[in-house]
């Protein structure tokens, strides 16, 4: 649960990319984020494995704020802000189902209140979390892709096909995201921001190592976007369904090199003893 929380959190920060205001001293963009995890364990196999809750406070630049707290609706709260990477506070936080997550945060308003410790500068921004936008379909991969990726070739092109992404009509935007990991949980592909109406990703031959563990985390991103009057806010509703496979042990150049060259020598005698018969007949 710890390894996928934290590759969810990587991929809802790079969902959010594109989601802060505009740059002031101080906070530029907050959101908070309910999130069900999925695993695909089989061509026609989606079982949900929880999820995860997370919320940040974006910051102009990284000394603006040192920490702060997260008040809300749910038995937890006031929940702390800490520093991540990048110029941000947040928070995150697994559950073991999205009734759960549901129960633990629900609707309300949440308010971050970030200060800044040597400075004793504070500032506070809510978000009014009102309505939902939870998926309407969970993202899984086809059949055909499923099985293809299991002892996949890295050094040919991939197809990744889905299924089409419902949106939601509560979320104002919505995008797909796929990601696949290498086994010491680095991003090696990438592709974001697409379209809802995206149901194919192509990954270019070579993208991957031959003989490798991978996963893959396939996203469908709903967000509901808006503002309390001083700082842009978001809600996201991000639905994760990730998989594991591994790919095949291709031959290294060098072995590829040797089996043409016996190959070749193989011929060369084949020919000989052909046309020695043919002599002696």
């Amino acid at each position: 649960m710890r390894r996928s929380l934290v590759r969810a959190a990587v991929l809802l920060g790079l969902t959010a990319a594109g989601a802060a205001g505009s740059a002031q001293a101080g906070l530029t963009n907050v959101d908070i984020g309910i999130n069900p995890t999925y695993a695909q364990t089989g061509p026609g196999t989606v079982t949900p494995t929880g999820g995860f809750f997370a919320a940040r406070a974006f910051m102009a630049s990284p000394n603006d704020f040192d920490g702060g707290s997260l008040t809300y609706p749910g038995a937890g709260s006031p929940a702390p802000l800490t520093p991540q990477p990048g110029s941000l506070l947040g928070y995150s936080v697994g559950s073991a189902s999205l009734a759960s997550l549901n129960a633990a945060f629900p609707f309300g308003t949440y308010t971050f209140n970030v200060t800044n410790s040597m400075t004793s500068a504070s500032q506070t921004a809510t978000i009014n979390y009102s309505v939902a936008a939870d998926s309407l379909s969970i993202p899984q991969l086809d059949a055909a892709s499923y099985n293809g990726l299991q002892g996949l070739n890295p050094t040919a092109g991939f197809t990744f096909n889905f299924n089409a992404f419902l949106q939601n009509p509560n979320a104002n935007l919505a995008f797909v995201f796929l990601n696949v990991f290498n086994s010491g949980g680095t991003d090696v592909f990438s592709q974001g921001f697409l379209s809802p109406s995206t149901t194919s990703i192509f990954m270019p031959g070579g993208t991957l190592a031959a003989g490798q563990g991978y996963t893959f985390d396939l996203l469908f991103d709903e967000r509901i976007t808006g503002t309390d009057g001083t700082t842009p806010n978001t809600i996201f509703f991000d639905t994760h369904t990730g998989g594991a496979f591994t790919t095949s042990a291709v031959p290294e150049p060098e072995a590829w090199t040797m089996l043409v060259l016996g190959l070749g020598g193989l011929g060369a005698i084949l020919r000989r003893r052909t046309s020695r018969a043919g002599a002696r007949a």
